[in-house]
């Protein structure tokens, strides 16, 4: 019997301005992917403009088996597989759907923030186009905001939310304790970032 190939989400770094270009090659090679866009307005001496611009600057999230993994290696433009203790690392369906509830919805501006943030209370959201997405409430500049994070690229999403929104979520005793541990394991971790080691 011949096993199906298993396929994984993995987030590979790109040079600078060539996520769409990426992108589309991906497509045509019927490799399964996604790039988050956000909208920017663009202002010139003549002109404003509204424009799509990656909301991951240099990274591109792939869907793929051990059949094309190296394969994307070899496209223009692709430097490598984001690692975690020396091995790529694979993301969640989970975070992956997160990121795309986030940003279907229009009226809430998402953040990026390579910053360590510290930890929030784990939550579900309640009502509105990201019901269902569990993520954390943490505070910043007095507003409530609702953080997932992916710990494979030392990224956390953002947007504001009122506590209404949200209910909070109880987690067994012995699964908290592997989160910490887990989020402290993170916090000692190499990431590469443009081209820079950054020590968390």
């Amino acid at each position: 019997m011949i096993n199906k190939p298993d396929y994984q989400w993995y987030a590979i770094y790109t040079r600078p301005n060539n996520e769409k270009k990426i992108f589309a090659e991906l497509k045509e090679d019927k490799i399964e992917c996604y790039l988050p866009l956000k909208k920017t307005l663009r202002k010139w001496s003549d002109r404003k403009k509204w424009i799509e611009e990656p909301l991951f600057r240099s990274y591109i999230f792939i869907k793929v088996s051990q059949i094309e993994f190296f394969d994307v290696l070899s496209i223009p433009g692709v430097i490598y597989y984001v690692r975690f203790g020396g091995k790529p690392q694979t993301i969640p369906e989970y975070q992956i759907e997160n990121i795309k509830k986030m940003i279907a919805q229009e009226e809430k501006e998402v953040i990026v923030n390579y910053d360590n943030i510290k930890k929030g209370t784990d939550c579900e959201v309640l009502v509105g186009p990201m019901k269902g997405l569990q993520g954390e409430i943490v505070r910043v500049c007095g507003q409530y905001r609702l953080l997932i994070r992916l710990n494979s690229m030392g990224i956390s999403l953002h947007v504001n939310i009122s506590k209404d929104e949200v209910k909070p979520i109880r987690k067994s005793k012995s699964k908290k304790n592997v989160n910490q541990n887990h989020s402290q394991t993170l916090q000692h971790t190499t990431y590469r970032k443009s081209g820079m080691l950054i020590n968390k």
